[in-house]
């Protein structure tokens, strides 16, 4: 099974929500009046656990995430057949009736 995370998809769970930790590494967030500099301790397939550095001092704040991932739902050449097919169908339907309409006028 693949995991969707944002525009991609990854093969394996561990994967996915490594994708989803790279991008928060370096961020600064505010909580209150303090400001933290975001940093990951660790991972696992289901979690992300975030280790957050204040900017003015040496403490830390630990905090735990529990990550669900979705399925990846982007599309595939499969899908691309499917939605080409039916665009090409309409437009054959579309000049039947336009060849239909022309002889019944003439």
């Amino acid at each position: 099974m693949s995991y969707q995370v944002n525009d991609n998809c990854y093969g394996s769970s561990s994967s996915a929500v490594s994708a989803i930790a790279s991008k928060e590494i370096g961020g600064v967030v505010n909580l209150g009046l303090t400001s933290y500099v975001v940093d990951v301790s660790a991972i696992t397939d289901t979690s992300i656990t975030y280790l957050l550095q204040d900017l003015a001092s040496n403490n830390t704040i630990t905090k735990t995430v529990s990550i669900t991932l979705q399925p990846c739902g982007l599309l595939d050449t499969s899908d691309a057949l499917i939605i080409g097919w039916g665009i090409a169908a309409a437009w054959l339907v579309t000049y039947g009736i336009m060849f239909l309409k022309r002889g019944l006028h003439e």
